[in-house]
């Protein structure tokens, strides 16, 4: 009998070979681990480079599969190849990347708009977003904003992060950190004005 999947036909051997792998990655053999990523690596590679934008993710991207995959051998049932079990486990991984990639970019586009970051508002709307400069000068920024929120004291950037990319109100945000209204708009504008000593100066040297 053939089993089908969105690969293609499996046939009996292979669906045999697979089963067979995986018991033994299962008993510990390490031949097998070796084998296994060996001859996945390259096919998961294949199958995420034709679908990601930035291909310097994509080999993160096989080695997250694999070793989810590894942590998850025992759910392996053998109802399709192990091929197509992998790709699953990667359709999901990528998903999981994309979200947080567009978390990021939406955090971007947040400080961006806030009158922190007014002039290079000012300085994006010059430029069409079509063109490679642009791109090339947002992606710095991207990782500008991000640099900073890391290097700022936790309690700012959770401030910041709550206010500007979760949308909290200050009577919101106040209740989370136990602090009372006006404590918070204080903690915000401290948060700010911290946030702008690190990252101004910075954003207009990119942007000259």
């Amino acid at each position: 009998m053939w089993h089908n999947d969105d690969t293609g036909a499996v046939s009996p051997i292979q669906w045999s070979r697979d089963r067979r792998l995986v018991r033994r990655m299962l008993a510990g053999d390490e031949r097998a681990l070796r084998r296994f990523m060996d001859e996945y690596f390259p096919r998961l590679y294949r199958y995420l480079v034709l679908r990601m934008r930035n291909r310097d993710d994509v080999e993160d991207l096989v080695q997250v599969t694999l070793t989810q995959a590894a942590r998850k051998l025992e759910t392996y049932r053998g109802e399709a190849s192990l091929l197509t079990w992998l790709i699953t486990i990667a359709r999901h991984e990528m998903h999981r990347h994309l979200q947080r990639e567009a978390a990021r970019e939406d955090r971007t586009t947040t400080f961006l708009n806030d009158e922190l970051l007014s002039a290079v508002v000012e300085a994006l709307a010059s430029e069409s977003e079509a063109s490679p400069e642009w791109q090339r000068r947002r992606q710095e920024v991207t990782q500008l904003v991000q640099l900073t929120l890391d290097q700022l004291p936790e309690h700012y950037a959770t401030a910041l992060e709550l206010k500007y990319i979760e949308g909290f109100s200050s009577l919101e945000i106040g209740s989370r950190l136990g602090l009372s209204d006006a404590a918070t708009q204080s903690l915000l504008a401290r948060a700010r004005r911290a946030f702008r000593e690190i990252c101004g100066e910075a954003l207009h040297q990119a942007w000259e």
